[in-house]
């Protein structure tokens, strides 16, 4: 796979992934499978998730799915092709993750997982709105929960000592330069909360890394997938953007590479048309303090209110 030093200039950044990523994005190799090997997933039921899930089957993974709607869920299970199980979780209500995770325990019998995937997440398009612990909802989904998942999976052995944790972020998190748990926004769009989220998922990606060396741990850049673009609103538009940007199933092709190849880097941020990036050193991904200060808020939160 290609490494690319990243520009410090955003427009040209968003070239790169603007710019025929269809043809750009890399496909991932059928080899090595992952026969014997389990994977968890969050938000594995749609989107880029189903589809990452659905080449993992393939590719002989035992899947379990830890995902908010269980009809939804129960359904698709039914339609896919190999042995998958599905476990409800609400990433956005904590108090729902520690139950979640004895349930985990029960479906691997003793077994450790060996790639979890935090991939769910959400961009309100509608006032803000909080948990039900009163955090601002996109970072409790996005960040949050993930951080939770995670430490619960951790503290009760349920992970290989050198499993993959592979974070899905995305380049958006250029436009901002903080994620904390109370931010407000106002009007109807939470992009903003969806940006600062996703600098939240970088930090968490980086610290995890440092924090927890034997693990292999990335975050990912997956593409821009016009998911609900101008959806019968606008034909034409609708039309555009699809031909620009990737469908699920090319957004979900890093998220496998980052799973299967045998030469991924732990602590790297891999993005779909440009590979292993080298990040400007001024990027606010970057920012060590920052991400520090991030995984002890995280940190406090979870203490606290678990």
């Amino acid at each position: 796979m290609k490494t690319t030093k990243i520009s410090k200039s955003k427009f040209r950044r968003m070239l790169s992934w603007g710019w025929m990523q269809k043809a750009k994005t890399p496909t991932c190799p059928n080899l090595p499978t992952l026969t014997n090997k389990i994977v968890a997933i969050t938000g594995g039921n749609s989107g880029i998730g189903l589809e990452t899930v659905k080449g993992l089957l393939a590719r002989g993974a035992e899947v379990i799915i830890l995902s908010r709607n269980g009809k939804k869920s129960e359904d698709i299970i039914k339609s896919l092709n190999g042995k998958v199980h599905f476990l409800e979780i609400d990433l956005g209500n904590i108090r729902t993750i520690e139950p979640a995770v004895l349930k985990l325990k029960g479906i691997l019998n003793e077994r450790k997982i060996d790639i979890l995937i935090n991939n769910a997440g959400i961009a309100l398009q509608e006032p803000h709105r909080l948990s039900p612990q009163g955090y601002e909802m996109t970072f409790a989904v996005n960040v949050l929960g993930h951080h939770i998942l995670f430490k619960e999976c951790q503290s009760k052995l349920l992970l290989t000592h050198d499993a993959r944790i592979i974070s899905v972020a995305g380049d958006i998190y250029m436009q901002a330069d903080d994620c904390t748990p109370n931010y407000k926004y106002e009007g109807k769009s939470g992009v903003s909360a969806y940006s600062r989220s996703k600098v939240g998922v970088m930090w968490w990606a980086f610290e995890c890394y440092r924090l927890y060396p034997d693990y292999k741990v990335v975050a990912v850049h997956p593409g821009v997938v016009p998911l609900g673009l101008g959806a019968n609103e606008n034909a034409f538009f609708t039309c555009i953007m699809s031909s620009i940007l990737l469908s699920p199933k090319g957004g979900a092709q890093m998220s496998l590479i980052c799973a299967t190849q045998p030469n991924i880097e732990s602590g790297a941020y891999y993005h779909n048309t440009l590979g292993k990036t080298i990040l400007p050193e001024n990027d606010i991904a970057l920012n060590k303090e920052k991400s520090k200060n991030f995984w002890h808020t995280l940190e406090d939160i979870y203490a606290k209110d678990l």
